[in-house]
């Protein structure tokens, strides 16, 4: 029985960190919003950093600050989990679906 190529294994995993890592670089540049109730939009970037919260007057002029609280909050929820999502698909792609602790 042929003995196992560990630096063969070594070579494909540091290729794939390679990869993983240039991705994350490309969706740090991303924008993804997230949306609610047509006044407040969210945009994040594709590692979930959050770069700009826009408010339509509608929300503005409706005095009501629960309201545009909840708005804000539920339009970040909703950008943060697109760019989860697309993260997560993003380097399933890379590495073919399999779950790599702290890469993946």
């Amino acid at each position: 029985m042929p003995g196992i190529d560990i630096n063969y294994f070594i070579r494909q995993a540091n290729k794939l960190t390679t990869q993983i890592e240039a991705r994350k670089k490309e969706l740090a540049e991303e924008s993804i919003e997230g949306n609610a109730g047509g006044m407040v939009t969210a945009v994040v970037n594709g590692v979930q950093d959050l770069k700009a919260v826009r408010i339509d007057q509608k929300a503005l002029d409706a005095n009501d600050k629960a309201m545009l609280e909840d708005l804000i909050v539920a339009a970040v929820n909703q950008a943060m989990d697109n760019s989860r999502t697309r993260m997560k698909t993003e380097l399933e792609k890379i590495s073919g679906g399999v779950k790599i602790p702290g890469l993946t």
